[in-house]
């Protein structure tokens, strides 16, 4: 008679311990399934503000170039040509 009811404890007790598996993983997968949406959307925004970064990024070395052209050529001296540089790098 107890070992039945020490039975019936264990497998209610496996039951729950169950149920709290399956729902941990169910919650698991729903927050997987929320940040790959957001991931998606994310990745959208991203495309663009690289987009903006390399176009931001050419324009400075076209710029940065462009300067050191003209101090190789002698039209800016040593000080001219460092705060021209910091200027643009805007330090």
């Amino acid at each position: 008679m107890i070992i039945s009811i020490v039975y019936t404890i264990i497998g209610l007790i496996f039951c729950f311990v169950l149920y709290l598996a399956f729902k941990a993983i169910n919650t698991g997968m729903e927050a997987k399934k929320a940040n790959k949406n957001l991931d998606t959307s994310d990745d959208t925004n991203l495309d663009d503000s690289n987009n903006i970064n390399l176009d931001n990024q050419e324009d400075l070395v076209k710029k940065l170039t462009e300067l050191k052209e003209l101090h190789e050529k002698k039209i800016l001296n040593d000080e001219e040509f460092a705060a021209a540089k910091k200027k643009i790098l805007g330090e």
